[in-house]
């Protein structure tokens, strides 16, 4: 990432689209040159991302992929066909974003700097259109009204399962996060819904009725869960194919994901999109995201990374793990760190699988670390044995003496890790 970029704030201090539309105008409107599927949600956007790229790729289209965080380089962020952007092209993207934006800046602009999201946003459009990117799936940062990517017209919008995060930014209820979720909702564009609390369906549907926007829920279309375990899973889409789909990724929740994906394609194949049962068949097999039940070692030790790190994803790792590793129950060795902004109690799930816990702190977020031994002090309070360290390279030393060991708890962690155990793999 460059220099300037990083030394932007991630967040401005005034929401609003008012900045990013300014910048995007500089730059001669990118964002509006390159057909767009508009994601948000809380939990599974990066799946629901990657399986539908990938059925579009099988389809022989040329395809751009903007999500965030990202794991080990902010070059994860922008992809084309499943390749990332190289470093040349990066600098080059952003030096020219960076350059419209300082200039707006400097003209005094009455809505105050530009963000890091907001600049690499407007970076990712210029990209893709330049590229000659022939449809792009665009994933939100935060929220989504006021997300830097809502200024897009999609050709469909796609909203993955709406839980507990960000809060201090959304709302403290499922309804309120919903409505700000919603907010990606266009006037008359297409809109499909994962599987959500019942509380959050009347506001999504308020939202679309309020735009005139066609609605589809996952749990009324017809698709069907048919279970998963070590090698993928499978269900069953009757709008597609009598035959049943298979999906690479592990998790109960991976095959709500990837059927959010099949009906968002079955979205696109009414608008005439040449998308076929075999390219859905093709691409949803062939589709990975890392970082989500991902087992990086079958050996000493066992070893699996996920990216839960709000409640709904911790809960929805713990009863992965029920399925994935039921006779391990009570032997597992967790690495968790989380930030400063979630409650100890998000780790409670993972209590009753736990051996122990290795309680460790992000190191490369902007929001302070949960203090390790704080956390380590409530998990011993709830009758696990846990030890704390200031340092993830620590916390992975000891756990490789271990036997079976789960890291989860911050993508920020969760990269970290990522990165120490590919230079060790490479070493």
């Amino acid at each position: 990432m460059s220099k300037t970029l990083s030394d932007r704030q991630r967040f401005g201090s005034r929401l609003g689209l008012e900045r990013i539309q300014q910048l995007c105008e500089a730059l001669g409107h990118p964002e509006q040159k390159v057909p767009v599927v508009h994601i948000a949600g809380t939990n599974g956007k990066g799946s629901t991302a990657a399986f539908l790229a990938a059925i579009l790729q099988e389809a022989g289209l040329r395809v751009g992929l903007y999500t965030s965080p990202h794991l080990v380089s902010y070059r994860e962020r922008f992809q084309i066909n499943g390749l990332w952007i190289d470093q040349d092209a990066l600098d080059e993207v952003v030096a020219a974003v960076e350059q419209a934006a300082v200039t707006i800046e400097a003209a005094g602009s009455q809505w105050g700097p530009f963000t890091e999201f907001e600049v690499g946003t407007a970076a990712a459009f210029r990209y893709f259109a330049d590229a000659g990117v022939e449809i792009a799936v665009i994933e939100t940062g935060l929220g989504g009204r006021f997300d830097a990517t809502n200024v897009v017209r999609p050709l469909v919008s796609v909203i993955t399962p709406i839980g507990y995060d960000h809060m201090d930014w959304l709302g403290d209820t499922l309804p309120a996060i919903a409505a700000e979720k919603a907010g990606i909702i266009k006037p008359s564009v297409p809109v499909v819904v994962g599987v959500q609390h019942p509380t959050v369906i009347p506001v999504l549907r308020d939202a679309a009725q309020a735009m005139h926007a066609p609605i589809a829920l996952l749990e009324q279309s017809p698709w069907q869960p048919l279970g998963w375990d070590f090698q993928g899973g499978r269900f069953s889409y009757a709008a597609w194919s009598e035959s049943s789909f298979a999906i690479s990724m592990l998790g109960g929740y991976q095959l709500a994901n990837a059927g959010l994906a099949v009906l968002a394609a079955e979205n696109l194949r009414a608008q005439g999109w040449p998308l076929t049962e075999e390219h859905v068949r093709t691409g949803l097999k062939a589709a990975r995201w890392p970082g989500r039940l991902e087992i990086v070692s079958q050996e000493h030790p066992w070893m699996l990374l996920d990216g839960a790190h709000n409640p709904q994803g911790v809960e929805a790792l713990a009863q992965a793990l029920e399925t994935l590793a039921a006779d391990f129950r009570g032997e597992l060795t967790f690495v968790f760190g989380m930030l400063e902004n979630k409650a100890p109690t998000m780790i409670d799930p993972l209590l009753p699988l736990a051996r122990e816990f290795l309680i460790t702190q992000p190191a490369s977020s902007r929001i302070p670390p949960y203090p390790p031994e704080r956390l380590a002090a409530y998990v011993e309070s709830k009758g696990v044995p846990a030890a704390w360290y200031f340092g993830a390279d620590q916390a992975m030393a000891e756990a490789s003496t271990r036997e079976r060991v789960v890291v989860c708890g911050s993508l920020y962690l969760l990269g970290e890790i990522r990165q120490q155990w590919d230079a060790a793999e490479c070493g």
